[in-house]
């Protein structure tokens, strides 16, 4: 008998995380690092850009069915206005759905480390705390799993 470690992901990500961390994840990319975590960093950030896409175009979709908008004509929806209301409410359950999209295989710890080892490389608080869910952490204890 063999114990091993095996982490059950508690927490699923959501499409809103997606949505509200590309900026961040910008921000990340244009950073120096050591290059196997920037490999890492770059792979991901692929396949976050292909899901921001599949957000971005349900995004597009609504609002082009709120205000009556054609294939390329400009749509927008003014704050405050009953169409913005309307937007929220059918754009809320797309960023509450879950998200198929993998954590990035490296972990957040090792990643703040990689980041603070070049000079001059500065993250907001506000970046950190976007981009903390689309990564692994240490933090999380492992469930132990008997392999047999």
């Amino acid at each position: 008998m063999t114990v091993t470690p095996h982490r059950e992901r508690e927490h699923v990500m959501k499409l809103g995380n997606v949505f509200a961390a590309r900026e961040a994840l910008v921000h990340l990319t244009a950073l120096k690092m050591p290059s196997k975590v920037a490999y890492r960093v770059l792979k991901f950030s692929r396949k976050f850009d292909a899901e921001f896409g599949i957000i971005e175009e349900q995004r597009v979709k609504i609002i082009r069915e709120i205000t009556g908008a054609k294939e390329g004509e400009e749509a927008k929806i003014e704050n405050g206005t009953p169409e913005m209301v309307s937007f929220y409410e059918k754009f809320a359950p797309v960023l509450g759905t879950d998200c198929d999209l993998e954590l990035c295989p490296l972990k957040f710890e090792a990643l703040m480390e990689a980041i603070d080892s070049e000079d001059g490389n500065i993250l907001s608080v506000q970046d950190l705390a976007l981009l903390e869910p689309l990564f692994d952490s240490e933090e999380e204890n492992p469930a132990l799993k008997i392999v047999e």
